[in-house]
């Protein structure tokens, strides 16, 4: 749950490196002898909007869920399932609207590969006609709907996650702060599942200009827009006009939450380990000699 947490605290890397102008700063290792344009993280497809984050959504949060040794059974356990289950929904339902991308991709080199001389073509030219052309007639492809849903699913992830973060927050301190510190992460849940049925409610007329401006439940361009200007989106799917101000104190909110939650479970981690050094050098200066 620790590792969660703060799994969650680095959400925002990607956008920022990206805002900051440091991804065109930071090398990439080169697993294969190749001299191209690829040497920067800005020049990888880790930073496209979409691709860094959902994977780091989907870690951080089933992590909070995991079963640890020595923590107590609770009435409300059962949730972990559905939380886990729940984030292997928003993992692939991200996945459709990056895969799309790479099949296009594929699709465009295999028909450079295609347009080669016979003796020329590399072996892998036909498979890469099959997996491209396959995904591209049956595979998924986004909808203002799959958007839709994704913003649902992930308040519903964090929604759940918020009872194993109280259990462990309330035996490492007061309970009362624990419910003030995770009270608005739930209230801002509850924001986003409201903002997605008025979605449902209006779906016969909606194009992608109107979807929920989270892609998942934290959206991080917005929260480094002063870097960006605005003019840099966290999807494909998203525009520069609903970066509101309302929006931007909503997600920096989360984010303070996220770390101080992150810190609070560091201390307390720290607290038991040294309390258990004391205790053991406590029993060894206790114990009779022979």
């Amino acid at each position: 749950m620790l590792a969660g947490a703060w799994v969650l605290v680095f959400l925002p890397l990607m956008d920022a490196l990206m805002a900051s102008g440091w991804a065109s700063k930071v090398p990439v290792p080169t697993v294969f002898d190749y001299r191209g344009t690829v040497q920067t993280i800005d020049d990888t497809f880790l930073s496209w909007p979409g691709v860094f984050q959902a994977p780091v959504f989907c870690i951080g949060v089933v992590l909070l869920f995991s079963k640890e040794r020595g923590r107590h059974t609770a009435r409300l356990d059962w949730t972990r399932r559905w939380g886990i289950l729940s984030s292997y929904v928003v993992l692939l339902l991200s996945a459709a609207q990056v895969l799309i991308i790479c099949a296009l991709v594929l699709a465009g080199i295999a028909a450079l590969f295609i347009a080669m001389p016979l003796k020329q073509q590399p072996h892998v030219t036909q498979f890469f006609v099959h997996v491209s052309t396959g995904y591209l007639w049956y595979g998924a492809y986004p909808k203002p709907m799959s958007a839709v849903v994704l913003v649902a699913f992930s308040s519903i992830v964090m929604l759940l996650g918020c009872i194993p973060l109280f259990n462990a927050l309330r035996s490492s301190g007061p309970k009362w702060a624990a419910r003030m510190l995770l009270a608005p992460l739930a209230l801002f849940a509850l924001i986003h599942l409201a903002q997605v049925g008025r979605y449902c409610i209006e779906f016969s007329s909606m194009t992608w200009d109107d979807v929920p401006p989270n892609a998942l439940y934290f959206w991080p361009a917005l929260l480094v827009r002063d870097f960006t200007g605005g003019s840099r989106s966290s999807f494909f799917l998203l525009n520069a006009s609903k970066m509101t101000a309302s929006g931007f104190y909503m997600e920096v909110a989360k984010w303070c939450i996220v770390v101080a939650i992150a810190v609070w479970l560091s201390i307390a981690q720290v607290a038991v380990w040294l309390a258990h050094k004391r205790a053991l050098n406590s029993n060894n200066t206790k114990a009779p000699e022979r």
